[in-house]
């Protein structure tokens, strides 16, 4: 890369924010759609367009994949201007892709956050509608209707798939393969259960409900007890990073020399390895669970 390069790298990247934003103007009737004109035409791009429909984002899987490339290519402009290093102005052609899995990562997780906040009380309901007499079928369609969602699209799903002519017993299946909740198929096997075996379903279902919601509630406390020693973690973990931009902007070109050097170079990669594994363990030990 020469810095001849710099420019059309820059007007590449316009280009790309540019479509990006129009896809996601033009797109907005359609982003419900599991894919759209480049997004099908390319590797996952179904699997794109759903996972952004179950994270509630508004916007067209080609508007997507235009700002992906528009990071991309900022951050490798970004990264010749700064360092000088064709080699490091390549790797960051990766920052696009990787932003994405983190913002699909983090909205998977509060999907299944919002999912399994919501299953105490669908425990509750689906055990007053079998206790009211209602077949467990005739349950599943009321839950649906009172459940906010995002769990409730997936249980108008099962009741639609029902109303086609699908057992019970599969509809609920499927309902747990979709969704990888462990209370959800805690839920999902105790009722298969009780429907082989028999029993009182309504008891059962009660009894669940009071278990997620302690579960709920012992998880809620952990996270309340863990958030200082986990936002002293991230701060601790972004020392780094400000001390080399202050560092920078102390004197100019600084980075630049010392990624020209090869041992320089060398201690700028172990040191973001070692800040990437710090992030990484720092995240796994922030998991709370209950």
């Amino acid at each position: 890369m020469t810095p001849a390069a710099a420019p059309l790298m820059m007007a590449m990247a316009a280009v790309a924010l540019v479509a990006g934003v129009r896809a996601a103007v033009r797109g907005g009737g359609r982003w419900r759609a599991p894919g759209s004109a480049v997004a099908r035409r390319m590797p996952g791009g179904t699997a794109l367009g759903a996972r952004l429909h179950r994270a509630g984002v508004g916007v067209a899987p080609d508007a997507v994949i235009g700002a992906v490339a528009g990071i991309s290519l900022v951050s490798a402009l970004s990264a010749w201007v700064v360092l000088r290093s064709a080699l490091v102005a390549v790797a960051a052609l990766a920052a696009g892709p990787v932003a994405l899995r983190v913002f699909l990562a983090s909205a998977d997780r509060r999907h299944m956050h919002r999912v399994a906040d919501a299953m105490p009380a669908v425990a509750q309901m689906l055990a007053n509608a079998v206790a009211a007499g209602l077949s467990l079928r005739q349950a599943v369609v009321r839950v649906a209707r009172d459940t906010p969602p995002p769990l409730a699209a997936e249980l108008q799903r099962a009741s639609t798939e029902m109303d086609l002519g699908a057992r019970v017993d599969d509809a609920l299946s499927a309902l747990a393969a979709r969704l990888p909740d462990p209370d959800l198929g805690l839920l999902v096997t105790a009722i298969l259960v009780q429907r082989r075996t028999g029993g009182d379903l309504a008891r059962a279902l009660r009894d669940m409900s009071s278990r997620l919601e302690e579960r709920a509630r012992l998880a809620r406390e952990l996270r309340g007890a863990t958030a200082q020693a986990r936002a002293t973690a991230w701060m601790v973990a972004a020392l780094p990073l400000m001390g080399a931009a202050l560092a920078e902007a102390a004197s100019p070109g600084l980075i630049a020399r010392t990624a020209a050097i090869p041992v320089g170079f060398a201690v700028l990669v172990g040191a973001a390895a070692m800040q990437a594994a710090g992030i990484l363990i720092i995240r796994r030990i922030a998991v709370v669970r209950a």
